[in-house]
């Protein structure tokens, strides 16, 4: 009767390690960590990074708002180019300058931002974006394209292109047109001199 104590404890026992032997070696969810914002990194140099690169489109798709964080970690500052291809095929430079230690944020309600203009996006796709800066190669981000229609993206979608100079009516801005007088034609009498007489014969 005690042997079979002894036996029942033992396979117990080996129960409760064959337990918590599975969990100990099975990874746990909450200790892996990731890239849990919705934009993509990458790295121009080892002084320069790009966090969290997002485009929110506008409706019709053919613009785009930049959300990035531009992260200058050396002790110069720099400016760096933003390069797209638009969708006649051209590339499209625009210019942010971050500071020295400093994090240069673009895209937000109350930031300045770099706007993509001509393009042909769709929402759920990947595009793509290069940052450049002084002599370095530079990087191409493949950048999500998201919708302005998400909550918390909502106000950051692209402006309205800046308005054309009107042009002017020939009633407001136009000056009045002077009119032209012709000159007279001259007449046959006015032109022709005298009729010279004959000389006297000697």
């Amino acid at each position: 009767m005690r042997t079979r104590y002894a036996a029942s404890i033992l396979v117990a026992a080996l129960v409760g390690v064959s337990a918590t032997g599975c969990a100990f070696i099975t990874p746990q969810a909450t200790t892996t960590i990731g890239q849990v914002t919705d934009g993509v990194d990458g790295n121009v140099s080892p002084d320069l990074a790009i966090r969290n690169a997002t485009l929110i489109s506008g409706e019709d798709g053919t613009s785009a708002s930049l959300i990035a964080s531009l992260v200058n970690l050396g002790d110069e500052d720099h400016q760096v180019v933003v390069q797209y291809e638009n969708s006649a095929g051209k590339s499209v430079d625009a210019v942010a300058l971050v500071g020295a230690r400093s994090t240069l944020t673009v895209g937000g309600e109350t930031s300045d931002r770099i706007q993509l203009d001509d393009v042909d996006l769709t929402v759920g796709q990947l595009f793509p974006v290069f940052f450049q800066y002084g002599s370095e190669t530079g990087t191409k981000l493949m950048v999500p394209v998201l919708s302005s229609d998400w909550q918390q993206f909502e106000g950051l979608e692209p402006t309205e292109s800046a308005t054309p100079v009107p042009v002017p009516t020939s009633t407001s801005t136009l000056a009045p047109e002077v009119p032209i007088t012709p000159e007279p034609t001259p007449s046959s009498e006015a032109t022709l001199g005298p009729t010279p007489s004959p000389s006297p014969a000697g």
